[in-house]
């Protein structure tokens, strides 16, 4: 079956049996995952978490010459404020649902907001995101959408976020995916654009999105980049380029398959690119599946020499660190400490799934014991994990990482750092080097306290966790 017949993916646990809640043992997470049948975990308490609206509505205000019309209350438009605030891109407008509307129906507001968007900023796309209370009400969005596509002369399409479909918020990233290959792809199979190679990338820092580009582009090809910062025309010549090569497998990886799948779109599976080996590995892959290694080969030879001389003697021997990020920056950062003489402490990701097999068999191999925490925005676990560990580091990307700060221990920030090639190498060994340096700012820190009382550091980290009962 076509993957794009349908009007959105399944969501990530009917797929992958993705996990969004777990605490174990590296060992013990590999077994259930390389099991015929995994056992899903919910949640008796949770805290705050990100859900596929908000995901969807992140990739979204990334696309060039469009406008995104949020159908939903307007609650579920205010996520869109963080990315104009941060990006300074991202136009929208929210039909911003009330009680009426959930009796009456709202394709009446619907097709106001859409027509007030077309005259307002003269997109080249409009996307209609519906949210969880347009998807209770059954509003018919597609074929309001299509009217409106014929009415306005412009391409309007709809993605379908519930809210409430997955436990996993990166099931939006797909959904938004499945919407833009869907409506804006070819629909040419087999037409190629000669030397074109799509790079796939999705919330990255923009100066690694840059060096990816500077690396493909010493193998002399031309690099079409989706979907962050994309207009509609690179989605369609998607659809023709020799090879799609990820950033980041686990935000982008639906987005790959429907190339491959859907136009014969090859895609070349390779670890992220952080540290000069997997640097060389990502580069010397893409030579090989181009038919231009030799290229490959004298540009990892060069770049590895200019890394080295601004690298100088960064060392993490002795010192234990403690990773929470999504499940591919986690795998790259693992190698990146391991490389460099440092032990991997503890690890708290995002979600995991089937997809993950081969990192957590590794994992598995080295450490069998390392502690593994699944969780997203649930800070109280995290908390209460790394405090028992007491690492001497804490690298991540989440919005709690303020509060690992407060218990004392030093912290560095990925959300906003180069990190990407062979010249994101010697930023992160910066940044790492002066949070080491830095220890009585976190020592000064650790007298404020963090929000929980020691009675909640005395409870074991996993008791909200529980095994779902069919």
């Amino acid at each position: 079956m076509s993957y794009l017949r349908s009007k959105s993916p399944r969501a990530r646990e009917k797929r992958l049996d993705a996990l969004s809640a777990w605490q174990g043992s590296a060992d013990a997470v590999a077994r259930e995952l390389s099991g015929e049948e995994v056992v899903q975990r919910i949640r008796t308490f949770s805290q705050s978490s990100n859900d596929d609206l908000v995901m969807a509505l992140r990739l979204l205000a990334g696309i060039a010459g469009s406008v995104v019309v949020v159908h939903a209350p307007r609650g579920c438009a205010a996520a869109g404020l963080n990315h104009r605030i941060e990006q300074g891109d991202g136009r929208w407008i929210v039909t911003n649902l009330d009680e009426r509307d959930t009796i009456m129906g709202a394709d009446r507001k619907l097709r106001m907001a859409v027509t007030d968007a077309v005259r307002r900023y003269r997109p080249e796309v409009v996307f209609v995101l519906s949210g969880p209370v347009a998807a209770i009400n059954n509003d018919d969005v597609q074929s309001v959408a299509l009217e409106l596509e014929d009415e306005l002369g412009v391409k309007v399409v709809p993605v379908f976020t519930t809210g409430f479909v997955s436990r996993n918020a990166v099931t939006g990233f797909d959904i938004a995916q499945h919407a833009l290959m869907k409506h804006l792809g070819s629909l040419v199979h087999g037409h190629s654009e000669g030397n074109v190679v799509n790079l796939l990338s999705l919330g990255e820092h923009q100066a690694d999105r840059m060096e990816a580009v500077r690396l493909l582009g010493l193998l002399g090809v031309e690099v079409n980049v989706l979907p962050d910062g994309a207009s509609a025309e690179n989605f369609r010549r998607a659809a023709g380029a020799r090879l799609s090569i990820s950033l980041d497998h686990d935000t982008t990886g639906y987005l790959a398959e429907i190339l491959r799948e859907e136009y014969g779109v090859p895609h070349l599976e390779v670890p992220r690119p952080v540290g000069e080996g997997a640097a060389g590995q990502w580069l010397i892959s893409a030579g090989k599946a181009l038919g231009r290694e030799a290229e490959a080969l004298r540009a990892h030879e060069e770049e590895s020499r200019k890394a080295i001389d601004a690298f100088g003697s960064f060392s993490l021997k002795g010192l234990r660190i403690y990773l929470s990020l999504s499940p591919a920056k986690a795998a790259a950062l693992s190698g990146f400490v391991e490389d460099h003489g440092g032990e991997v402490a503890g690890i708290t990701v995002t979600y995991l799934d089937r997809l993950h097999r081969p990192y957590l068999d590794t994992l598995a191999r080295r450490n069998p014991q390392l502690k593994v925490h699944v969780a997203d925005g649930q800070p109280f676990e995290e908390l209460n994990i790394v405090n028992r560990i007491g690492p001497d580091l804490y690298i991540g990307d989440s919005a709690h990482i303020a509060q690992v700060a407060r218990l004392g221990y030093p912290v560095v920030s990925t959300e906003r750092l180069p990190s990407l090639g062979y010249r994101g190498l010697a930023l992160l060994a910066v940044r790492i080097g002066a949070a080491l340096k830095n220890r009585t700012f976190f020592d000064a820190l650790a007298f404020a306290g963090t929000p929980y009382r020691e009675a909640w550091y005395r409870r074991s980290p996993h008791w909200h966790i529980k095994k779902e009962v069919k």
